[in-house]
């Protein structure tokens, strides 16, 4: 579901079914200050539960952190908003928990991820068609010639694919896609898309020439010969997603995912009452695009447009010109980053600049002293910590929010799915950060 331009008119949905109780009005405030205090950490908890675990997908944070705040800072039947939604644990921990959510992203495989997780599908009637979609693809096969791979994709893809995998897995895939386009009914559609992707993105790269696709950064490997049947594997897949989803099946609360830009928010003035997010890395440490086009292009995004999406992400290697800030945290930065590398001084600029941006808007459709929660982590960049849990504070002070304080939790790799480090030199991402920022943020009542 995409819209880029009409603002989303609230309630999107039916009321939840269930009746609640009258409650107490929350104070947000000190309840927010409170759970700040709290070991947010949540070692050795399982964080693969229900819809988690259908795609694998870089830097997620652990789902015990939003349910936390959503729990203790909304009653049912409100709205959460997650306006750098990524794969969607926020919006699952939030129908979980019987609120309304909506979901904002721009990368079009987390918007589809996010997407499935959260629809009420016939899970039955998946399986059934996902099963016909197989069967039609092994026959396909059977006839299978280049001409069909070059009436399907550009030469620009048709490259890629020769780069990153080999010949029969090429053709196993180019067959469950052109199976899987007959497919009228859009949300069965969208459901195997996502298995589909799910097939290739994977830790370890199976089907691919890559070492690594889930943590974004993949570097091909000459050696590697892959033996697996892109056949088998869409059949694992498409029966483990459904048992994945099987748990959120009759949850009564809904979901509206929605492509569009955080700078620009689709909603109305004043009408959710939580914001949880986590923002990207700044100057791409977590390079979503790279590891996402490896399924993107062959679900039929031309590799042009990808490259032009990539570059409109908060966290893009563009370059901001103008590099004061209303913040002396971020000014001290990139005055020190400027003496040693003005391109990178520029780089982390803009992350600022968007994030400032970002930070407005979520002020904007933010309901009156309600609450704002940001997960954020920070980088080193040209051996400069960019301290982005403190500059991203002090940025949303000046716009307008009220700071009720800043807490640290560590950043559990595998929970988290950071990218290992094999680099002694530890810089960017691979300085391997063990914490990150968890600002709390409220929109006080004179903000109209």
């Amino acid at each position: 579901m995409v819209r880029t331009s009409t603002r989303l008119q609230l309630p999107l949905f039916r009321e939840p079914s269930k009746e609640f109780a009258p409650t107490d009005r929350i104070n947000v405030e000190a309840t927010l200050r409170l759970l700040l205090q709290r070991d947010l950490t949540f070692k050795g908890e399982k964080t693969d539960y229900p819809a988690h675990k259908i795609h694998a997908f870089a830097a997620k944070f652990p789902p015990q952190l939003p349910r936390l705040f959503i729990r203790e800072l909304t009653q049912p039947g409100e709205y959460v908003l997650d306006p750098m939604s990524g794969s969607g644990t926020t919006l699952v921990e939030s129908i979980l928990s019987e609120r309304n959510s909506i979901g904002i992203d721009l990368d079009p495989l987390a918007v589809m991820i996010a997407h499935v997780k959260t629809t009420t599908l016939n899970l039955p009637r998946c399986v059934q068609i996902g099963e016909e979609v197989l069967q039609e693809a092994r026959t396909e096969l059977q006839s299978f010639t280049q001409s069909k791979l070059d009436e399907m994709y550009s030469s620009q893809a048709i490259a890629f694919f020769d780069y990153w995998f080999e010949k029969h897995t090429i053709q196993e895939l180019a067959s469950l896609v052109r199976a899987i386009r007959r497919i009228q009914d859009s949300k069965i559609n969208t459901f195997l898309q996502v298995v589909f992707s799910s097939v290739i993105i994977t830790k370890n790269g199976a089907l691919t020439r890559a070492r690594d696709l889930a943590h974004s950064r993949p570097h091909r490997d000459l050696n590697r010969k892959v033996d697996q049947s892109a056949f088998d594997a869409f059949a694992k897949r498409l029966h483990f997603t459904i048992e994945s989803l099987d748990s959120i099946a009759n949850i009564s609360a809904r979901a509206e995912v929605v492509r569009a830009k955080v700078q620009s928010l689709p909603l109305q003035d004043n009408s959710v009452e939580l914001i949880v997010t986590s923002p990207p890395y700044a100057a791409n440490a977590i390079d979503y695009m790279r590891g996402h086009k490896f399924s993107l292009i062959w679900l039929g995004y031309d590799p042009k447009l990808l490259t032009d999406i990539r570059k409109s992400y908060i966290g893009s290697e563009l370059r901001a010109t103008n590099l004061n800030f209303p913040s002396e945290t971020a000014n001290h930065i990139i005055h020190t980053l400027g003496l040693k590398a003005a391109q990178r001084a520029g780089v982390v600029a803009h992350y600022y600049r968007e994030m400032e941006t970002a930070l407005r808007e979520m002020l904007r459709v933010l309901a009156h002293e309600r609450a704002a929660v940001l997960v954020v982590g920070s980088s080193i960049i040209q051996g400069i910590d960019i301290k982005a849990p403190t500059v991203l504070s002090e940025i949303a002070a000046s716009v307008g929010f009220k700071v009720v304080g800043v807490a640290r939790r560590e950043i559990l790799r595998d929970a988290r799915m950071m990218p290992t480090s094999h680099n002694s030199t530890k810089n960017g991402i691979e300085a391997r950060m063990h914490e990150e920022g968890v600002i709390g943020l409220i929109k006080p009542i004179s903000q109209r």
